[in-house]
């Protein structure tokens, strides 16, 4: 890293790059994930990188999209089937999970059954739970399902994360790069 900033100081541009390096892997950034799911609709799931100097990169299930101020650039996330985490990717999502600390968070479950003596005996059992998580739960008489919201942040660092991060995607690309060669061999055992 050194040597970077060495080499960084013969040019401006040099200079720049490793400003913006360096304030990305060492600086700590913000996370913010949410999560919306509407009554006996599909998991709606929302992301937020915040960044120094008020960039943000926002994603969700459609698309992500980038923002500078008032630039804006927009795209939609490369159609995959069959994309699932394999207990190889275990335990680096593992070793992902405890360099992340959440600063706090904050949620809530609306739960409606068909039947109200069934939420009359869940009422009673959310009455039992610790008053911090029986906050979060709610049970409604009107509606059939669960409703659910949520969100938490996390603050990290870019070099804590970076190793692990790099690693898990080189492995989701050789296990796509697999695939692509076993069609090409025509190998029936595909997956």
């Amino acid at each position: 890293m050194l040597k970077l900033f060495a080499l960084a100081g013969r040019s401006p541009l040099g200079l720049l790059l490793a400003v913006f390096v360096g304030t990305l892997l060492f600086w700590p950034q913000q996370l913010i994930l949410r999560y919306r799911k509407p009554w006996q609709g599909p998991l709606a799931w929302i992301w937020k990188w915040h960044g120094w100097g008020g960039w943000a990169v926002r994603g969700s299930r459609r698309g992500w999209e980038w923002r500078w101020g008032s630039l804006r650039l927009r795209g939609r996330w490369p159609a995959q089937r069959g994309e699932r985490c394999s207990p190889r990717d275990w335990p680096y999502l593992w070793k992902l999970g405890k360099q992340l600390h959440i600063q706090s968070w904050q949620g809530g479950v609306e739960i409606g059954f068909a039947d109200p003596a069934l939420t009359g005996q869940c009422l009673g059992l959310i009455a039992a739970l610790p008053l911090p998580l029986a906050q979060h739960l709610r049970l409604t008489f009107t509606r059939i399902g669960w409703h659910g919201w949520g969100s938490l942040v996390i603050r990290l660092r870019g070099w804590q994360v970076l190793g692990l991060a790099l690693k898990l995607g080189w492995l989701a690309l050789s296990r796509r790069w697999d695939r692509v060669l076993r069609a090409t061999r025509g190998d029936p055992q595909q997956k």
